[in-house]
């Protein structure tokens, strides 16, 4: 991993989300295939994908699409190019190893690894741990919304 850790503004600007959707608090690191982030978000009482006061293991998938979203930004931006949005059509493979997130003591590691980028389409592997505990894992596709492809 070569490019620098990113925080706060810089890195919201990124995501495609506002407030407290906003779930990925800090860019550890990152490279042309790779990304690392971290969080502790998923214990925020106001996190908004809590139902009945709990964060399910399945918004693992949304840590990591905006993980994804994260490097796909910082790519866009390394080549002086804008951020298109994309869309997430599909999950694979997901692999959830604990039940809720909120119920993790420690911030959450979530990397990314583009396996594929060609004409809009773009295929990630993604992996969430704490620091001694795998969360989940899976492989998520995304369709990126350009002029083209309109």
């Amino acid at each position: 991993m070569l490019e620098r850790s990113l925080e706060g503004a810089e890195l919201y600007n990124l995501l495609p989300h506002a407030g407290a959707m906003r779930l990925i608090e800090k860019v550890i690191d990152w490279d042309e295939t790779q990304i690392r982030c971290q969080t502790s978000s998923h214990r925020n009482r106001d996190n908004p994908l809590r139902s009945n006061g709990q964060l399910s293991a399945v918004h693992a998938a949304e840590y990591g699409a905006q993980t994804m979203a994260l490097h796909g930004g910082l790519l866009a931006k390394q080549s002086g190019e804008r951020q298109p949005g994309g869309y997430l059509v599909s999950l694979r493979g997901v692999k959830l190893h604990t039940r809720y997130l909120d119920q993790l003591d420690a911030p959450l590691n979530i990397q990314a690894t583009q396996l594929l980028a060609d004409s809009g389409n773009m295929l990630y592997d993604f992996v969430l741990k704490t620091e001694s505990t795998l969360v989940a894992e899976g492989r998520a596709a995304v369709i990126v919304h350009s002029e083209e492809n309109q």
